[in-house]
């Protein structure tokens, strides 16, 4: 028989939260904006493990075993700053790794990668322990691969605008509990974006 004090007892702690949440992007190119930039991340999702498959026929059957890693892309939503700010900065990274107007060059970065990875982390951090985090996803060799626009309508009222930018990744590290970096105790989405050397 299922007991109601059971099924509370396996929620420690009253569960984990989706909102409470912090995000840090990191890249390499320096942009013409601030180098420290706050704002809201209104949502992004956790990176999924998707491990690929193998069939091998063996005498009418198929025994499967493990194929190569891959990764989704990841998108980040982000409530725009008054002066649009990040919005700017998402952009022109994007501008670094190819020119949006008429050049067919790249801007700054040439061809190698390595000038324009940068490192996402992401935290789902914990409620009732000063907003501490419960498990740190690092995300590795980062770049834009989409920085959407938004619609502008005369009928849109009591809205903020918001826009998602969507990242790809080369691979990611996990770290559990609280010995990860706490890249910010704040609870719900607030997030940073900083620029490194």
């Amino acid at each position: 028989m299922a007991r109601l004090n059971d099924f509370l007892g396996a929620l420690r702690k009253g569960g984990v939260r989706a909102n409470q949440f912090s995000v840090m992007i990191t890249a390499p190119v320096p942009l013409s904006v601030s180098r420290d930039i706050q704002f809201l991340a209104r949502s992004t999702t956790l990176p999924t493990l998707t491990m690929g498959e193998i069939a091998v026929p063996y005498r009418g059957r198929q025994i499967f075993i493990s194929g190569d890693r891959t990764y989704e892309a990841w998108e980040v939503t982000v409530i725009s700053d008054r002066d649009q700010g990040i919005l700017h900065t998402f952009q022109d990274w994007s501008n670094q790794i190819g020119d949006i107007g008429i050049s067919t060059q790249r801007q700054g970065v040439g061809d190698e990668p390595a000038n324009y990875y940068g490192t996402a982390v992401v935290q789902q951090l914990d409620r009732q322990d000063d907003g501490l985090p419960i498990r740190t996803y690092y995300l590795h060799q980062v770049w834009p691969t989409v920085v959407a626009g938004y619609e502008l309508n005369f009928e849109t009222n009591d809205a903020l605008v918001e826009f998602p930018v969507t990242f790809r990744f080369n691979y990611m590290t996990i770290a559990k509990g609280k010995t990860a970096d706490a890249m910010g105790k704040h609870a719900g989405g607030s997030a940073s974006v900083s620029w490194g050397p």
